[in-house]
């Protein structure tokens, strides 16, 4: 006998026989329609998904990106190089001339250097201006023409401020002021007497000076004049008899009548204030150039004499005001 089992006629058995287990046609067909059933929604939820999130997909693809920032450089990098820092200011620096001859306004100590009010109250404005100065002596036919030539820069050599000379340098205000006077000898010394007095008398001064223009548009047709390089060399002249008067600087010559040599003369006459020949008092003298120098002295200057540094620089020299 076979050991399969035997078919089953269709009109009295219509399943099928799928082996050991026989299966309806009917439920098989129900079967395979669900089964299509659902993978049909699974596609749909698929394209619905899709359809919803394409929108989406789009506007990130069409969106632009944003600028990413810089990344800051790796510090093992070599940092640029500094700038060096601006080099320090220099200190500006100025030569100083005098005479060293017209004491106590100027003149030259026992080493030869010059000294006296106008050494010590350049000094003082350098000081006070932050200048470097060097203060040397010349010749006094040479202080105008060396400051011209740029050999000096500030010419403090009791210079009285004249149009004249406003013709050919600068000035700064004014730091001293004097009248001129006369002195004679003794035996012919007269304290009120009138100029006219000098009639036919030989009158020295330091030549170049208001002192010589004073005489020369006053005196011109009365006196003898003789012009000499020096004050001081007029008055030794004087006092050797060779001259019967000498026209300077009162405080100069106050000076010089309390020595030996002066003690042979004494003051002739009035003070005399002539501002049109002996101009407007003493200033420093300046290339016209030089304004930037000119203005730092005029304010240190302006300085010293509010502060009191002025009046203690020159109560050292006079027991009188002399600004």
């Amino acid at each position: 006998m076979s050991w399969r089992a035997r078919p089953v006629p269709s009109a009295i058995a219509p399943g099928l026989d799928l082996g050991h287990r026989i299966v309806d046609p009917t439920t098989m067909l129900v079967q395979f329609l669900l089964r299509i059933a659902r993978a049909r929604e699974l596609t749909v939820g698929l394209l619905a998904g899709a359809l919803m999130a394409a929108p989406a997909v789009a506007a990130a693809q069409t969106t632009p990106s944003q600028p990413q920032r810089p990344r800051a450089a790796p510090s093992s990098k070599t940092k640029p190089a500094q700038k060096p820092a601006p080099a320090a200011p220099t200190t500006p620096k100025a030569t100083v001339v005098t005479e060293g001859s017209f004491p106590p306004f100027n003149t030259l100590d026992a080493q030869g250097k010059p000294a006296g009010f106008e050494v010590d109250l350049a000094n003082a404005i350098c000081q006070r201006a932050k200048i470097e100065c060097k203060v040397v002596a010349a010749k006094w036919d040479d202080i105008i023409p060396g400051l011209l030539d740029k050999r000096y820069d500030i010419a403090m050599a009791s210079l009285l401020i004249t149009a004249e000379r406003r013709k050919h340098i600068a000035f700064s205000r004014r730091y001293y002021t004097t009248p001129a006077a006369f002195v004679t000898g003794k035996d012919a010394a007269v304290p009120d007497g009138a100029p006219i007095l000098l009639r036919g008398k030989t009158v020295g001064t330091q030549r170049a000076t208001t002192f010589a223009d004073y005489l020369e548009r006053m005196f011109r047709k009365t006196i003898r004049l003789r012009q000499f390089p020096s004050g001081e060399d007029a008055r030794r002249e004087l006092a050797a008899g060779k001259l019967d008067a000498v026209l300077g600087d009162k405080v100069s010559l106050w000076k010089w009548l309390g020595t030996a040599e002066g003690s042979c003369c004494a003051f002739f006459g009035q003070d005399i204030k002539d501002t049109r020949t002996l101009g407007e008092g003493v200033g420093a003298g300046f290339r016209k150039g030089d304004s930037k120098l000119r203005e730092a002295f005029n304010k240190a200057l302006a300085e010293l004499i509010a502060d009191g540094t002025y009046k203690k620089v020159a109560d050292k020299y006079f027991p009188f005001p002399i600004y």
